[in-house]
């Protein structure tokens, strides 16, 4: 396996160099100056500080309970930081802080619809165009013993680029009943709807000059509370929704330049007995009774725009009811009558005078006779907050800017503010008209500002 074997011996010779490699390289340097400044202070001052030496503690935190805290109040810090991002309630603003906070309200214009001697009439409503340039002023009787046969008007008022008035109105539609509540077209700027006192509902188409005959659309069995378009979604007719204190709510749509009419549906809240039938027997079964009865007397109704089937209707009788439009709940099998009831909020003690729905939140605000201001969210049954009025309040209205904060106005002569997230007065804002006892009207100009009598 292994075997031994001799090789011979190989060997080479070391050779050392002695030669360096050598450079040389010549380095010159420039003269240097010196120079001498005498520099002399024009002034010394010597001051003695002393300092106290503190002993330092160690502070202790609970990272825990600052973790919990975080965690509570982040959501609420992130959501009231979205909405002001997107909000343009401080655009142009400027704060001083060296003044207090106030707020001023300045007359730019006082039109004066009613003349000297008309003591017994007032202006019943107002509408602003979709556009922002004409205002729509209704007058009507202060007082009605039994059947309205006045003739009334609606007078129409110019607003000009340079926020003037016309001192007379451009236009005046006659009516043979007073004018209780208006509403123009929320996209067309021409067409005009306004419900009467006796019963009937109707719109102008203002874009011919030459016609002012309106739209007979409807008579309800009693005087109309209110009129409200509903905007239209796509490829969908004009809706035009009309409530009287007969208890019905009347839609209808308007097609052919709004000219046509066409019964859509018919709405009746049979939820309880109307105050007003109390004194009619029952029948046997009580179902038939109930729906010969009338319904609710309706006072306000408003749309939720985040839900647009959803709307709330308030009643005489203090009753508030969540609604749809989608509803097919016939009465007594009457398929063209139904009951849009769909839930009911705490009821109150007095009546229902007004309902907004909050354009920004899932709430609405209702006010009643018995001087109160109410606060609801749509899916809670029980009131968030209540504010006690000094006056009875007639009417809400959402302000521009800051959509947070409505106005409440009615049997004084001052506008209060309120903010509907907290229930808080602005006591910051004045508004108070000069020489009136009540305020009857307040519409807010979406374009521009505000509008009140």
């Amino acid at each position: 396996m292994f075997s031994t074997k001799s090789f011979d011996v190989v060997s080479f010779n070391s050779e050392l160099s002695t030669i360096k490699l050598e450079s040389s390289a010549n380095v010159q340097t420039t003269e240097i100056v010196y120079t001498a400044d005498d520099t002399q202070t024009t002034d010394t001052r010597s001051i003695g500080i002393q300092t106290i030496k503190e002993q330092k503690t160690d502070i202790q935190v609970d990272y825990d309970k600052l973790a919990k805290f975080l965690k509570k109040v982040t959501p609420g810090v992130l959501e009231v930081l979205d909405e002001a991002y997107g909000s343009n309630a401080f655009d142009d603003y400027n704060p001083n802080v060296a003044e207090a906070s106030s707020a001023n309200v300045e007359i730019l214009k006082k039109i004066n619809a009613l003349k000297e001697s008309d003591t017994q009439l007032k202006i019943s409503d107002l509408s602003w165009s979709t556009v922002g340039g004409t205002l729509a002023v209704g007058l009507s009787h202060i007082y009605h013993e039994a059947w309205c046969d006045h003739l009334s008007t609606i007078q129409l008022y110019n607003l000009t680029i340079e926020d003037n008035f016309t001192d007379a109105p451009i236009k005046t539609l006659e009516t043979n009943g007073c004018i209780l509540t208006l509403s123009y077209h929320p996209t067309e700027p021409s067409i005009l709807a306004a419900g009467l006192f006796n019963w009937d509902v109707l719109v102008w188409n203002l874009r011919n000059d030459d016609s002012i005959t309106p739209t007979h659309v409807c008579t309800h069995g009693d005087y109309v509370s209110q009129v409200y378009w509903k905007p239209r979604s796509v490829n969908d007719v004009a809706l035009l929704l009309s409530s009287s204190i007969d208890g019905y709510i009347l839609i209808h749509k308007l097609t052919a330049n709004f000219t046509t009419v066409q019964l859509y549906k018919r709405f009746k809240i049979v939820k309880e007995r109307n105050p007003v039938e109390s004194a009619r027997p029952r029948s046997a079964g009580g179902t038939r009774e109930r729906a010969a009865e009338a319904g609710l007397c309706i006072t306000s109704f408003d749309f939720s725009p985040a839900h647009p089937s959803i709307f709330i209707v308030g009643t005489l009788c203090g009753g508030i009811y969540k609604c749809s439009l989608d509803s097919v709940t016939s009465i007594e099998g009457d398929t063209t009558l139904i009951d849009p009831v769909i839930d009911e909020y705490e009821r109150c003690l007095g009546g229902i005078t007004c309902i907004k729905c909050s354009p920004l939140h899932n709430l609405f605000v209702s006010s009643t006779t018995d001087k109160e201001i109410r606060i609801y969210n749509l899916d809670e049954h029980v009131s968030q907050h209540t504010i006690s009025a000094d006056n009875t309040v007639v009417g809400l209205t959402w302000m521009i800017g800051n959509q947070d904060i409505f106005a409440a106005y009615g049997a004084d002569a001052y506008i209060k503010f309120y903010n509907v997230t907290d229930a808080k007065p602005m006591t910051c804002a004045k508004f108070e008209i000069t020489g009136k006892q009540c305020i009857s009207s307040l519409c807010v100009n979406s374009k521009r500002y505000a509008q009140d009598n």
